[in-house]
C-alpha cells in the first residue's frame, strides 16, 4: 500500500503543519517506543465522511493511554471535533486516521509527570479488498502479552510486527502469519485471521495473546445477524490444509483475501461467505452520517 500523509495535522487542540508536531530527537516516546496508537477509517462517500465505530476506537486509545502513564484532557468528544476539523481542511478522501498519544519533550529520563502529546494524522488510503495474499509462517514469536500488553496498540510493541512482516515480503509474501510459544495461530502481523471450512468460519479464540480487534467484532456481528456459524478456537498450523479459504480484517486494510498460507493453496475470493462478508461490510462503510457542508 502506498500512503501520503496530509501536510497538516491535529496537535493538542489545534491544526499546524505536520511536522510541527514531532518529538525532540532527545524523547524517550522516540528512544524507547513509548506512546500509543489508534487507526480509524474514514470513508468519504460523496459530500460525507463515514467514521467506522468512532468511539469504540477513542476508548480504546484512551484505555492504552492511561494504562501506560500517558494521561491526556481531551475528551472523545473534542477528539471527534479535532478529528473532524482536520477532515474539513484537507481534500476529501479516504482517510486512515491515526491519533498517536506520546511524550514530545526533550527527556531521555522520564515520569508521568512529563507532557504528554496528542497529535492526529490523516493518510489517504485507496480501498483495495480484492487482491489476494500470500502469506507464510512467520519465524517470529507473536510477542507474548506477559511481556508488553498487546491489546494496548503500544507503538514499540509493532517491532515484533514489522520484522515479522518485513521477513515475509524479503522472502515474496505479502504478510507473515505468526503463532504464539504455544505454536497456536494468532494473526497477521496487523490483522485478525478468519479460516473458511465449507459454511462455517474458524478464527482463533481472543486470549491475552491475540489483539481483540474492532474488524473483527464487526464481522462477528455480521455473522450474527445473518446467521453464520463462526468457531472461535485454538488453531494449529497443520490445520491448513482443511481450509476452503482464508482472509485478513484490520481497519487499514479492511477485508483482504488470502491465496496462500506457505504451500496452502484457497480460492478465498470466489468463496460465498468471503463474498458475503465483503458485500455486509461495504454496505456498512458506504454510509453518509456525517456530512461536512
Amino acid at each position: 500500500m502506498n500512503f501520503t500523509p496530509a501536510a497538516i495535522a491535529w496537535h493538542n487542540g489545534k491544526l499546524v503543519e505536520r511536522e510541527q508536531a514531532a518529538p525532540s530527537i532527545a524523547s524517550h516516546s522516540l528512544h524507547l517506543g513509548v506512546g500509543v496508537f489508534d487507526g480509524i477509517m474514514a470513508y468519504c462517500n460523496s459530500d460525507c465522511y463515514y467514521i467506522h465505530r468512532l468511539e469504540a476506537h477513542l476508548d480504546r486509545l484512551r484505555h492504552g493511554s492511561l494504562q501506560m502513564g500517558l494521561k491526556f484532557d481531551w475528551s472523545n468528544k473534542e477528539l471527534e471535533s479535532g478529528l473532524l476539523e482536520l477532515l474539513e481542511s484537507i481534500p476529501p478522501n479516504n482517510y486512515y486516521i491515526r491519533p498517536i498519544v506520546y511524550r514530545s519533550g526533550a527527556y531521555l529520563n522520564f515520569s508521568d509527570d512529563m507532557p504528554v502529546d496528542v497529535t492526529i494524522l490523516a493518510v489517504t488510503i485507496a480501498r483495495d479488498e480484492a487482491t489476494p495474499l500470500s502469506c507464510h509462517i512467520s519465524k517470529y514469536e507473536r510477542v507474548s502479552s506477559k511481556a508488553i500488553p498487546v491489546t494496548w496498540k503500544i507503538c514499540g510493541t509493532y517491532v515484533n510486527s514489522y520484522l515479522s512482516r518485513r521477513a515475509a515480503q524479503s522472502e515474496g509474501f505479502n504478510d507473515a502469519i505468526m503463532l504464539d510459544g504455544d505454536g497456536l495461530i494468532t494473526e497477521a502481523t496487523a490483522a485478525n485471521i478468519f479460516f473458511l471450512q465449507s459454511n462455517t468460519v474458524v478464527t482463533p479464540a481472543l486470549n491475552a495473546n491475540i489483539f481483540p480487534g474492532i474488524t473483527r467484532a464487526t464481522l462477528l456481528d455480521i455473522a450474527k445477524l445473518t446467521n453464520i456459524e463462526v468457531i472461535e478456537r485454538d488453531i494449529i498450523p497443520s490445520e491448513l490444509a482443511s481450509f476452503d479459504g482464508a482472509f485478513l480484517a484490520a481497519t487499514m486494510m479492511e477485508l483482504k483475501p488470502i491465496a496462500s498460507i506457505d504451500n496452502y493453496k484457497y480460492n478465498t475470493c470466489n468463496h460465498p461467505l468471503f463474498k458475503h462478508f465483503l458485500q455486509k461490510f461495504r454496505q456498512i462503510t458506504h454510509q453518509k452520517p456525517k456530512s461536512l457542508s
